[in-house]
């Protein structure tokens, strides 16, 4: 778990993906290349150290920083500081949410304004029905198409460590393994109904063969699409 946690580990075509520990959780944060040695950082992290930004370094230049949705905020500020040409995008409001939090950031973009500057094989939107809206964003290339979620979509390979989450997982079903977060439906004001039509659309114009999910453990499945119906389907009805 250590080395995993240390280094960035490539786990598919041009995308690249690290585990970092926040209020004792663990969390991913991903990169995915964008062309023209470009690269995206999705959910940025904390608690990088010189080598994992050096890491960074030698896979490409980074130009976008893309939070997932208004609460996975925190590596902003560190990464801003490292990049600080990289221009930073979000759902509509995180937007806000993100400018109160951290005064001293750049204003954040709308996610959509990254069809500007993302190549066609990879697509990103906001997930309908929610008042706090995760992003959603599916590369599909040669190896397959792979999916990053934030709140709804999770793979947790444990129980959260602090005793009331843990309790709240257990009372909602919301752990561990490939799983809806009822709880965070619930949070950030999701509409079960709009949220699984959205991604059954999905299932149907991205289906996914890898899941880099913020919490927590990326699943390369080529039965990944067939899973996420039925979890949808019994979780958001």
């Amino acid at each position: 778990m250590e080395d995993r946690m240390a280094s960035w580990q490539k786990v598919g075509e041009g995308i690249w993906a690290r585990t970092y520990i926040f209020n004792g959780n663990p969390l991913t944060n991903s990169l995915i290349d964008i062309g023209d040695g470009g690269l995206m950082a999705v959910s940025p992290g904390t608690d990088l150290s010189a080598a994992d930004f050096d890491a960074v370094d030698k896979l490409g230049t980074v130009k976008a920083l893309l939070s997932p949705g208004a609460f996975h905020n925190m590596g902003l500020p560190v990464w801003n500081e490292r990049y600080p040409d990289a221009s930073i995008y979000g759902p509509t409001s995180a937007i806000s949410h993100i400018a109160k939090a951290h005064k001293k950031l750049p204003a954040l973009q709308h996610l959509s304004a990254l069809n500007d500057v993302l190549p066609d094989d990879v697509h990103v939107e906001e997930v309908a029905g929610m008042h706090h809206a995760d992003a959603f964003v599916a590369v599909s290339r040669d190896d397959g198409t792979t999916w990053f979620t934030n709140e709804v979509i999770t793979n947790w390979e444990g129980w959260p460590s602090k005793f009331m989450f843990r309790m709240i997982f257990k009372f909602t079903g919301s752990g561990p393994g490939l799983n809806v977060n009822t709880m965070a439906v619930k949070l950030v004001k999701g509409k079960k109904a709009e949220i699984r039509s959205f991604y059954e659309a999905k299932l149907a114009s991205h289906k996914p063969t890898r899941l880099v999910p913020c919490h927590h453990a990326v699943i390369e499945d080529p039965e990944l699409g067939s899973k996420l119906a039925d979890v949808l389907a019994n979780r958001l009805s």
